[in-house]
């Protein structure tokens, strides 16, 4: 019964998700994200995988995010054939990702050959719209709790993970002449607290555990989400000024409209304008009101069909409309994507605003190390956008408690609180101090656990 795993990212760094497990003569790729942050990550979206796609039969994606599933074109583009399962939600989440991301790329590499400020002759996109387009084809929806056969001796199944409408960690299961192994890929676990998504389903039994920890070294202050925001928003308005927030197009984006709803129909806020510039951030919202029985009771579930945004909120067609939001003098709040401001229509606010010191710039999740929102949260006196470095005169905050993933202690109770003690931990998705600290909590815990190496390939007893 051969059982063997390879790290092929994620591995010391919160981005480029990608685990190959080989299970007898089945070959199954678990995630297929981008990398983000540092130059040096992000020039490896451009090189090829290190297996060759052509003999990989199968992918999972654990949830839309891009850094879980934006090299799929890639992958497709350089001979993967095989089917692509996702659950319900999170399959289509992929689909509107993927399109506006090549369209974005595309759009980004027409501006840099106008602007002329690319260091390539000529810029050219990661992947086209027909890319993503032959990716998604390869997609297949599987429920949660629903086993799929890969073989006659593996299995997989998703497992509710709570991060992000549809997210799901997998379990596999491989039994031969030598018994069964159970391997578990986490994916993102969520927060057992979130406002929209549902809990993370407990841990099952496993022998192997491939574990996130993007918040492995801290543990989240103890604060009242409406009530942090609503001083945020509080303060901004005071100084009538925009309140920018970056945030990923598929989660973050609804428990924000959700959030600023809530503060609005309790009069903790001014109704004021609230800009959606994000074309995905709209389609994603429509997945979110599809699939609302996936999310937590009391939330979009009990109000489907009735407003779950601001009063005043305008959600930006167009390019013309994205213009017109840097026309608005006066307080207001724009939600636009992408979450660490590493590329997007955000990217255009923060060039014009930034200098403004009435400007409030608020990040609602995780900022990896190298990207724009990492420098802008470390207090950098001015950011690199489009070419031009542009000084910071906002202020700048974060609001912890909005992030979709679990902290040190909910990771920890997490992985307790499974019906029996996995066989062997390994850290995932972490910068190496949130990893190492992750894993030494576990080790006290009396764990068998340790941090993955990028590139690695491990033999699974």
């Amino acid at each position: 019964m051969l059982l063997n795993l390879q790290f092929l990212g994620a591995a010391g760094t919160v981005s480029g998700s990608r685990y190959l497990l080989e299970a007898d003569d089945v070959r199954v790729l678990v995630d297929c994200g981008l990398f983000q942050g540092s130059r040096a990550l992000r020039e490896r979206n451009w090189a090829d995988m290190p297996v060759d796609p052509a003999e990989i039969d199968a992918a999972f994606i654990t949830h839309a995010h891009l850094d879980h599933s934006g090299g799929l074109p890639r992958l497709v583009a350089q001979g993967f054939d095989g089917p692509v399962f996702a659950t319900p939600p999170t399959a289509d989440l992929v689909d509107n990702l993927l399109l506006d991301a090549a369209q974005i790329q595309e759009h980004e590499a027409e501006y840099a050959n106008y602007r002329g400020f690319s260091k390539h002759r000529p810029a050219r996109p990661l992947f086209t719209t027909a890319d993503a387009k032959a990716a998604i084809r390869h997609l297949r929806a599987l429920p949660f709790h629903q086993p799929f056969t890969l073989s006659p001796q593996l299995s997989a199944v998703f497992r509710r993970s709570g991060h992000l409408l549809g997210a799901g960690g997998v379990l596999f299961t491989l039994s031969g002449d030598l018994g069964t192994r159970r391997v578990m890929f986490s994916g993102d676990v969520g927060r057992s607290n979130s406002e929209l998504h549902m809990p993370p389903d407990r841990l099952p039994a496993v022998d192997y555990l491939v574990c996130e920890g993007t918040y492995g070294d801290r543990k989240r202050p103890d604060i009242d989400v409406r009530e942090a925001l609503a001083d945020i928003v509080n303060r901004s308005a005071s100084r009538d000024g925009a309140l920018i927030i970056p945030v990923f197009a598929a989660g973050r984006m609804q428990d924000m409209l959700w959030l600023l709803k809530q503060l609005e129909a309790s009069r903790q806020i001014p109704s004021l304008p609230v800009f959606v510039d994000s074309p995905l951030g709209v389609e994603c919202t429509g997945t979110y009101l599809r699939f609302a029985r996936e999310l937590k009771f009391g939330a979009l579930g009990t109000v489907t069909g009735e407003r779950v945004w601001p009063t005043h909120t305008d959600f930006c067609a167009n390019i013309v409309d994205s213009k017109n939001v840097n026309l608005h003098h006066g307080a207001c709040i724009i939600l636009s994507s992408s979450g660490m401001a590493t590329g997007g229509r955000v990217l255009f606010h923060l060039r014009k605003r930034l200098p403004d010191p009435r400007t409030t710039v608020l990040f609602v999740g995780h900022q990896a190390a190298g990207t724009r929102g990492r420098l802008l949260l470390d207090g950098a006196p001015e950011v690199k956008i489009h070419g031009r470095y542009i000084p910071v005169n906002a202020q700048v905050c974060e609001l912890q408690g909005v992030s979709g993933h679990a902290d040190r202690d909910e990771l920890l109770q997490w992985i307790e609180s499974a019906d029996a003690r996995p066989g062997e931990i390994f850290i995932t998705h972490a910068e190496p101090e949130a990893g190492s600290a992750l894993v030494d909590a576990l080790r006290g815990r009396g764990y068998r656990a340790r941090a993955a190496r990028d590139g690695e390939r491990v033999v699974l007893a």
